[in-house]
């Protein structure tokens, strides 16, 4: 049944959903959102060098009271806003602080992303193309990775979601203070936005409504934005917070927009450069199961390019897309902001497809056939451990049993369909959804299950287990030539980890505004020393010193203080070592 066309930007719906009422369909995709995002959201340690960094940061806020400055290891670091760190923060002191409520902003901000997609895609299009569109968001390997990971982007990427669509609602209003108030709402996101990561949360939703506005030539709309009142509230969200860091910390805002900014995209000095294709690589990887299906989408959007809905995603993924691409530094996560376009310009096509003639309906497979690949994947490597991937080489062998079941369940669901099907014992688009959204969730669970098998051995939340016993309160603890970002985390420090390099760094702590000013705390005294200013505290021995060190440095401290170390423990590559 054809939705009705109650926008400019409305196109022909495929169908609207039947069988279940939309509303039980809508709670079953809550309730597999819920499954995928929450299940065992702590159960994995925290990833090196990122979530252990930003945990730790937040983790600082509660420990010196400091809401205005972020620290790691009592060292001022001011690549990156406060405000994500202020939501890691409160979430630590609401639920305690655990790996569970370092992860939860961005799980909330992941299920956001979903809401926003969901009211987008069912008010242009209609209820199969929302359910659809969802689905495919959060279960891309990318979205969901990024949803239970201690990161800036999903949250940026909830704020660019809520700016954009905020925008085009408010482009096609009838009503002049429905559009002024998601006017309002865009130029607050923005606020947001900039707030969470910096000048990029205006420049993307900023770029987009430019070249919408050029190529649709909506001029007229530009009265209706009011762009001073734009500004108005956009600086007064945004200056407060950042004229408060420079009042604290003189020279931050030329540091943070010209290091930061500027020289992050134009040159080469953050050691992050990749080649022009890298994010059609980081695409075909980070959207799948779903990679397959996007040359049939952008085939969708080229046949229907002129419908202003479907122009407005195109822009929406093509624009950061080639933003990001033109960058000097690029990372995986910098195109999280796109996945939601994607999603929706994908599940139109699905959507369109399942409601169409059979021989349409075979690009569900698709994806069905990569995630069973990859639980034979998996099984083969149980056999033949050297076929699989170093990083998950132990959880596999040792989950065999759990890998099968995983297989056997999903395969039952997937075959149960196509004999349904060729039995016509029930609606196909009924059963093809139910059918995605229980296989592609088990999925997900599996690699959950996984990933969290496998970070046990990260070194940070091993290390910590294995050495703790060993460390008394008074002790100094050092990091000799080397740095794990989780570890200050995991042992609860209450002050300095002493940082020990043979030379000066450009970057320390991952940082180089750090490594210029090596400034500590109030009321904490040097962190950072050179080898030779580190052996004269050696070798003083009025402090009980824990150090640690890789197996490669041992030699270079034994040298530096004239005497071999005591060792208490060693774990892989990384030893305790103590002065006494």
């Amino acid at each position: 049944m054809a939705s009705e066309p109650t926008s400019p930007g409305k196109t022909i719906s495929a169908n609207q959903v039947s069988g279940l009422s939309e509303r039980g369909w809508s709670l079953l995709l809550g309730l597999v959102c819920l499954v995928v995002i929450f299940c065992n959201l702590g159960g994995a340690a925290l990833f090196e060098p990122d979530e252990g960094r930003n945990a730790e940061k937040a983790r600082e806020i509660l420990l010196l009271g400091d809401w205005v400055t972020p620290h790691e290891n009592f060292l001022v670091t001011l690549d990156k806003p406060i405000f994500f760190y202020w939501l890691v923060a409160l979430s630590f002191k609401v639920f305690g602080i655990s790996e569970w409520s370092a992860r939860l902003p961005s799980a909330l901000a992941a299920l956001g992303c979903v809401f926003l997609v969901y009211r987008f895609a069912r008010r242009h299009w209609g209820s199969w193309e929302a359910l659809w569109s969802c689905l495919i968001l959060v279960t891309s390997l990318e979205f969901f990775m990024f949803s239970r990971i201690v990161i800036f982007d999903m949250i940026l990427t909830f704020f660019i979601t809520l700016a954009l669509s905020s925008f085009y609602t408010a482009a096609l209003a009838g009503d002049q203070k429905h559009r002024r108030l998601n006017f309002i709402l865009m130029y607050a996101a923005m606020g947001a936005g900039t707030l969470v990561k910096g000048v990029i949360g205006v420049i993307v939703p900023g770029m987009v409504v430019i070249f919408y506005l050029l190529l649709t030539r909506k001029w007229f709309l530009l009265k209706s934005m009011n762009p001073l009142l734009g500004a108005v509230i956009y600086f007064s969200m945004v200056m407060p917070s950042y004229l408060w860091v420079e009042l604290r910390n003189p020279g931050y805002l030329k540091y943070f927009f010209w290091q930061e900014h500027f020289a992050r995209f134009v040159t080469p000095r953050f050691d992050r450069t990749k080649n022009w294709y890298y994010f059609f690589m980081v695409l075909g990887v980070g959207f799948l199961p779903w990679s397959f299906l996007l040359p049939i989408a952008v085939k969708d959007l080229r046949k229907h390019f002129f419908n202003d809905t479907t122009l407005f995603l195109a822009l929406w993924a093509i624009v950061p897309f080639i933003f990001f691409s033109a960058s000097d530094a690029k990372l995986p996560h910098y195109i999280l902001p796109i996945f939601p376009a994607l999603a929706m310009a994908t599940g139109q096509t699905v959507a369109i497809r399942m409601s169409g003639p059979r021989k349409q309906r075979w690009i569900l497979y698709v994806p069905w056939i990569l995630t069973l690949g990859f639980v034979a994947y998996c099984l083969v490597g149980a056999v033949w451990p050297r076929v699989l991937a170093s990083e998950i080489r132990f959880a596999v062998t040792q989950q065999v049993v759990v890998v099968a079941s995983y297989g056997a369940i999903m395969s039952g669901i997937y075959g149960s369909y196509l004999i349904g099907v060729i039995r016509g014992l029930w609606r196909e688009a009924d059963a093809a959804y139910l059918c995605t959204c229980i296989g592609i969730a088990l999925f997900l669970l599996l690699s959950g299950q996984i990933v969290n098998a496998s970070s046990f051995h990260r070194a940070a939340k091993s290390l910590t287990e294995e050495t703790a016993p060993l460390i008394e309160r008074p002790d100094q603890i050092v990091f000799y030539g080397t740095y794990l970002e989780g570890l200050p985390f995991y042992l609860r420090i209450d002050r300095p980890i002493w940082l020990v390099e043979a030379r000066h760094r450009a970057e320390e702590l991952g940082n180089s505004y750090v490594a210029e000013r090596r400034r500590p705390a109030p009321g904490y005294g040097q962190v950072v020393f050179g080898d030779g200013e580190f052996a004269e505290q050696w070798k003083r021995n009025q402090t009980v010193f824990r150090v640690f060190l890789k197996e490669k440095s041992l030699s270079r401290l034994s040298r530096e203080v004239g005497t071999a170390p005591r060792i208490l423990a060693k774990l892989n590559e990384y030893f305790l070592v103590t002065n006494r």
